[in-house]
């Protein structure tokens, strides 16, 4: 995803456009995190102008998203208040082929004199920065006010970016700059790579040619390996690219790739093949705004996915030892009868145990001349002995039923846990974090504080239409299958749910559904669920008045009564037909 100079000179061109040349002033500016959005005001509209100093997704743009300014504002961004509020973009410089953008902005200081003031953006992966400095001067040396990322000289001897300290660019790359680059010395440099790939040869020694621009080249050449033959295609082929940045011929491209989700961007038109279609868009911003916001909300996904599935994973582990502990404490328990034994025969010989004896064979009444080994203790007496294993016996007995309440209750909880996992497997992010809010009210993910009014979250479960009219309603996760079932649905819809595996909880709006639209609820709940895959799989439906909440007390977690069942096999072309009528 290349936010290259010929990117950051399209933006910079509708800066100039859209703030330079109509004077519009800061009104206000916010910051989160490593993101700043400068807005400004006009007669008609506020232009928002947003920048990230983010490692992966550092840019430049206008925006027409909605951020929601934090309650305290950063270091940062107070400088900036004071410094850039009321004033204007007078002029943007960008260094050619350069991921760096000079905002020169003309701005009224206490005494209401008109000041200069210049915001830097040096965009360099994880070094990318935003530096405020106190001169619009293009000269090397200018006072730093400030910094969005401060660099000490313990991290950078060579460059220290922190208050009252001069402002140094980031010193040049040891590559050719294109624009002081001449056929001949191209030709001896590239020729000295004669038989690499030329994408790699370009990347690495022509300057502000990022990978791919350099794909580009080597696309418009034909040439993908350098050659004598080949020099001169690439040269042409970079000339060309050269034309477009200075010519300003932008046609903002979004790359889509053969899933038909955007998977890349260009400044132009591109001529190197891409498994997906192209779409322009009339600018490099709404561009922009479109594509990095459906990254950073794939990324938010993947990130709160890998979040959730770390912390699940561990408690379900940790359940299940705990179930295996459990069932060996049962095992034990359940060895009680020969705790009773033992007492019963060392009372029916007491006669025949000699004093002291620490251990003895006794014939077991209760089975055919069978010797038992009982251990005694030789400091009492065979009658305490006896006593002491009825004792044994009665703890054994108590112990095997608390034993079996709380293996009981490890299974319940592993059962959820199963379920929470299975629902995310197709969640959205809506569906994520409503799925990490119910994870942090049962106490299974750290609980942040709550905000003073919590926000209701909306309830969007799965809707389809049954064959023959009938609503049919899927919860997307636990919070929604306890909201549907115990809030949603009538007493008298019917409510569906696989057998003895997680899935969702299924409602039919109807107190009479017909056999057909049972059949179709049925292969939904199927196929919402973990036995997806499989074949007769076996659906429970009964009335919603059959249902009550779990003891348990987890979201989701039923238990029901008076219920039928239905054996389903979930094909794909069955299902297709059922899918299409979502709404």
């Amino acid at each position: 995803m290349p936010f290259d100079a010929f990117v950051l000179n399209a933006v910079a061109d509708e800066i100039e456009e859209k703030l330079v040349k109509t004077g519009r002033r800061v009104h206000k500016i916010f910051q989160i995190n490593h993101e700043l959005i400068i807005s400004f005001r006009g007669e008609d509209r506020s232009l928002s102008l947003f920048s990230s100093v983010h490692p992966q997704n550092f840019r430049i743009h206008f925006t027409e998203r909605h951020y929601t300014n934090p309650p305290s504002p950063p270091a940062f961004c107070m400088l900036l208040r004071k410094h850039l509020i009321g004033g204007v973009i007078i002029s943007l410089e960008q260094p050619p082929l350069e991921r760096i953008l000079y905002l020169n902005f003309s701005a009224p200081n206490r005494e209401g004199k008109e000041v200069i003031k210049t915001l830097v953006l040096e965009l360099m992966g994880k070094h990318s920065n935003l530096i405020l400095l106190d001169t619009a001067s293009a000269e090397n040396k200018r006072n730093i006010l400030g910094a969005i990322k401060p660099v000490s000289h313990l991290v950078n001897r060579r460059r220290t970016i922190l208050p009252h300290c001069n402002y140094f660019p980031p010193p040049p790359q040891e590559k050719f700059h294109p624009f002081a680059l001449s056929y001949e010395a191209f030709a001896s440099e590239m020729i000295r790579f004669e038989g690499q790939t030329a994408k790699s040869a370009i990347i690495n020694n022509i300057q502000g040619i990022s990978p791919f621009l350099a794909g580009e080249i080597v696309a418009l050449a034909g040439a993908p390996y350098i050659s004598k033959e080949t020099l001169r295609p690439l040269w042409n082929a970079l000339e060309k690219l050269l034309n477009i940045y200075t010519d300003k011929r932008w046609e903002p491209t979004l790359i889509y790739n053969n899933e038909g989700t955007p998977a890349d961007f260009s400044a132009f038109k591109p001529v190197q093949p891409f498994a997906g279609a192209f779409r322009f868009i009339p600018s490099m911003s709404m561009l922009l705004d479109e594509f990095y916001q459906f990254k950073e909300k794939r990324e938010e996904k993947i990130n709160l996915l890998q979040y959730l599935n770390q912390h699940l994973k561990q408690a379900l582990k940790k359940c299940r030892h705990k179930e295996k502990a459990q069932q060996k404490e049962l095992e034990e328990a359940k060895k009680a009868e020969q705790l009773r034994l033992c007492g019963e025969l060392i009372l029916l010989h007491l006669k025949d145990i000699p004093p002291k004896t620490a251990e003895i064979y006794l014939e077991n009444l209760y089975s055919d001349g069978e010797k038992v080994q009982i251990a005694l203790d030789p400091r009492i007496s065979p009658a305490s002995n006896a006593q002491r294993y009825f004792k044994k016996y009665r703890k054994a007995r108590q112990g095997e039923k608390k034993i079996s309440e709380r293996l009981a209750q490890t299974r319940q909880e592993i059962a959820y846990l199963e379920s929470v996992l299975f629902h995310m497997e197709k969640a959205d992010l809506p569906t994520l974090q409503e799925i990490k809010e119910e994870l942090e009210e049962a106490g299974l993910l750290p609980k942040k504080m709550l905000p003073l009014q919590k926000k209701t979250t909306p309830f969007t479960p799965l809707r389809y239409r049954a064959s023959l009219g009938e609503e049919i309603i899927i919860g997307r996760n636990n919070r929604q299958n306890e909201y549907l079932v115990h809030k949603f649905a009538a007493k008298t819809d019917f409510w569906l749910h696989v057998k003895d595996m997680p899935g969702a909880h299924v409602i039919i709006k109807s107190n009479n559904p017909s056999p057909e639209t049972i059949g179709e609820a049925a292969l939904l709940a199927a196929y919402h669920s973990k036995g997806a895959a499989s074949s007769n799989v076996a659906v429970d439906y009964t009335q919603v008045k059959n249902i009550k909440r779990h003891p348990a007390g987890r979201p989701g977690m039923v238990i029901y009564t008076n219920y039928k069942t239905i054996f389903v096999t979930p094909k794909e072309q069955l299902v297709r037909k059922l899918l299409e009528t979502q709404r």
